[in-house]
């Protein structure tokens, strides 16, 4: 059995997305690969921010528990999972604009997630992931349960990428 590794990178700013991300990355553990976990920067200015006491509390707890994706994780990973919350793709946009600069991203699998399944939350996510070379693997419907969906979406796009690999 060849070894997978699923970078799971979300933006988050109440948790809504963080949680899928976590269960994403079980997911994928679950499926017998590696996993890394990247919150990627916020994008608003920073009186934006302050301005709004959840998005603080709830940043500041995020910074302390996640690190930013570096420049080595999406060379490592096969898969790369991309959460964004229903509100805004901006952050997870602009991520994948990177991985297209740097030429990182072609062959490998991208799998967004949004809570809800949001279409008006991927679909930006999709053309940018697509954009950036990656490969797009959507999320089936959510059975009700966004938790148990997210982490059953990380165990099979890390059953995908095992069996694509030589």
């Amino acid at each position: 059995m060849s070894a997978v590794n699923v970078l799971v990178v979300f933006y988050s700013r109440y948790g809504d997305a963080e949680r899928l991300a976590l269960a994403a990355g079980v997911g994928a553990v679950q499926a017998r690969a590696s996993i890394r976990l990247r919150r990627l920067a916020d994008l608003a200015d920073p009186q934006t921010i302050e301005a709004t006491p959840a998005w603080k509390a709830g940043r500041a707890r995020m910074q302390r528990d996640y690190v930013v994706p570096r420049p080595a994780d999406p060379a490592w990973a096969d898969v790369i999972v991309l959460v964004t919350p229903v509100d805004t793709s901006a952050e997870v946009e602009a991520y994948c604009a990177s991985l297209r600069a740097s030429g990182v991203g072609v062959g490998k699998i991208a799998a967004p997630l949004a809570p809800g399944g949001s279409e008006a939350a991927l679909r930006p996510v999709y053309a940018a992931a697509a954009c950036a070379g990656l490969t797009v693997v959507p999320a089936a419907g959510e059975d009700g349960d966004p938790v148990a969906s997210a982490r059953a979406f990380g165990q099979r796009v890390a059953q995908m990428a095992r069996a694509l690999k030589p």
